[in-house]
């Protein structure tokens, strides 16, 4: 499965391979569920996903929450509750967070979903999958000081867009697992900069991969993900260049396409 040993923990975190392609579950099982929240946290685990995909910000108060958006527009009601729109979740406290629906934007049967607190999204994944962090917003000292109250360094998997931030981390716990997003021409000004942040994950938009890119990353020691991609056709591409990881919006089918694709390499 591709395993590596964390200094901090006695279990062994799974980097993915070639012949083991993790599935990743992107903001949960978003297909059916409302982004970025519990119950599509819970189906991604049900759905076999062996990370689950979040994005984390903070609060006025500094609360870590689980939201991709920098404003509460998009998947909450914020817009009809705040009387206002572009409303920035770094501006709003935590006792009026927790009181927006964040489920009945995407459908009457999650109205009264909350916004969750990381702190809990990380209860519920750790439970049965394994968590892929994102970094969105907040300095590096706050995520460091959640992992390790919770004692999870180690235990889960944190990336982001920010190589600085990551770079941080590093310093910080250098016992994290980090990878590092983005997207284009992978130059070799960036590859320093990957290198320099620590990280042993690269998460590469899956349109701008290419064989010869997976190989060269796989040669310097790091683990390649593709985000986010839906379609069997694409699949089929990444696994042809040799992937390690797949982040989705579909889970369950990608399970499936991938358990299909081994029984028919064994006939």
């Amino acid at each position: 499965m591709g395993l590596i040993m964390c200094a901090s923990c006695t279990s062994r975190l799974p980097l993915g391979s070639p012949d083991n392609v993790l599935i990743i579950a992107h903001r949960g099982n978003s297909a059916v569920a409302p982004e970025n929240t519990l119950s599509a946290f819970r189906s991604a685990v049900a759905a076999g996903a062996i990370y689950v995909e979040l994005d984390a910000r903070p609060s006025a108060d500094g609360t870590l929450y689980v939201l991709h958006d920098a404003t509460l527009d998009r998947t909450t009601d914020a817009k009809e509750v705040f009387k206002r729109e572009k409303i920035k979740i770094r501006e709003i406290p935590d006792a009026a967070l927790d009181k927006l629906d964040a489920g009945r934007w995407f459908d009457a049967q999650f109205a009264g979903e909350r916004l969750p607190k990381l702190t809990e999204a990380l209860d519920v994944i750790q439970a049965g999958s394994l968590t892929l962090l994102e970094h969105k917003d907040g300095p590096a000292e706050d995520y460091v000081r959640l992992l390790r109250q919770k004692r999870l360094v180690g235990k889960l998997v944190v990336q982001s867009f920010d190589w600085e931030f990551l770079k941080q981390m590093h310093q910080l716990e250098p016992r994290q697992v980090l990878g590092a997003l983005g997207d284009k021409e992978l130059t070799e000004e960036r590859l320093a900069g990957i290198a320099a942040a620590g990280v042993r994950i690269v998460g590469w938009k899956h349109t701008d991969l290419t064989a010869p890119l997976v190989c060269d990353l796989h040669g310097r020691g790091y683990r390649v993900w593709a985000w986010t991609t839906n379609e069997p056709a694409d699949w089929q591409r990444l696994l042809g260049f040799g992937i390690d990881g797949i982040i989705t919006d579909r889970p369950a089918q990608l399970a499936a396409w991938l358990a299909q694709q081994t029984v028919t390499s064994h006939r």
